[in-house]
């Protein structure tokens, strides 16, 4: 004869399930350098939330993200310095694709709207650490394209900044490619993140990021957990110390 449950047990249940479950809208930036991967994460996490109002820095990509079959989506694409919400949108989930070099804290003030605006980047595992240790400028033609876009915060920065922007700003990160990534240097790759971002929550993910099971969770997580937005930045102080400074940052070093 099965146990009967006492109301006590049967009251705490629901809530162990629904714990990371959001209570009201998800606003959600989605940022990165990795365009492939920032839609490919969006739409697995428009899939999950069934409807939303979807802003886009470009809107062709805003409607790539956009799942078929499932619930309502409206899609547009913001001109301004940071989207202006529209009126409906305060009360469903938004989902923002932001510029490729948004500031994600900037981004995140702009749109709390008194709540809370949960911060994902999306990263390549397969190339992350290459682009991080890497010195190089941003790619010429996004440069170009930037300067004259106020959309473009970023745009004065090497490609090794804008990362590092985005990882210490993130409350989740989606590590696209884990499942082709070396198990050694994913383990590595993600305490480095977790050294950057203690409070991270750091997810992988199959292929472009589509694959890997549920966002909704972790996403909703993000929500009540501690904010990284009042650290001090100084990883990216050290980056461009070191891009800026070459072989002389190290002679300080030794100096020192």
């Amino acid at each position: 004869m099965p146990k009967r449950r006492s109301h006590a047990a049967a009251d705490a249940a629901p809530s162990k399930q629904s714990r990371h479950k959001p209570q009201a809208g998800v606003t959600c930036i989605v940022g990165g350098l990795y365009l492939e991967g920032k839609t490919a994460v969006a739409r697995c996490l428009l899939r999950e939330l069934k409807g939303a109002t979807v802003i886009a820095s470009d809107l062709e990509a805003g409607r790539r993200a956009v799942p078929k079959k499932v619930g309502a989506f409206e899609v547009s694409e913001y001109a301004t310095d940071t989207p202006v919400l529209p009126p409906q949108a305060l009360a469903q989930n938004v989902v923002v694709l932001a510029h490729e070099l948004a500031q994600p804290s900037r981004f995140a003030a702009a749109m709390a709207g008194g709540g809370s605006a949960v911060l994902l980047t999306v990263l390549d595992a397969r190339s992350f650490l290459d682009e991080w240790e890497s010195p190089a400028e941003l790619p010429l033609a996004l440069r170009e394209a930037a300067k004259k876009d106020g959309r473009a915060h970023l745009h004065n920065l090497k490609a090794c900044e804008v990362l590092a922007e985005n990882v210490e700003s993130a409350d989740v990160i989606a590590l696209c490619h884990s499942d082709v990534a070396d198990a050694d240097e994913l383990e590595m790759l993600e305490a480095m993140l977790r050294e950057l971002n203690p409070s991270v929550i750091v997810v992988r993910r199959d292929g472009d990021g589509e694959g890997g099971g549920r966002l909704l969770e972790h996403v909703a997580k993000a929500m009540s957990s501690q904010r990284p937005a009042d650290r001090g930045g100084c990883w990216q102080i050290v980056l461009a110390a070191r891009c800026e400074g070459g072989e002389g940052g190290e002679a300080e070093e030794e100096e020192g």
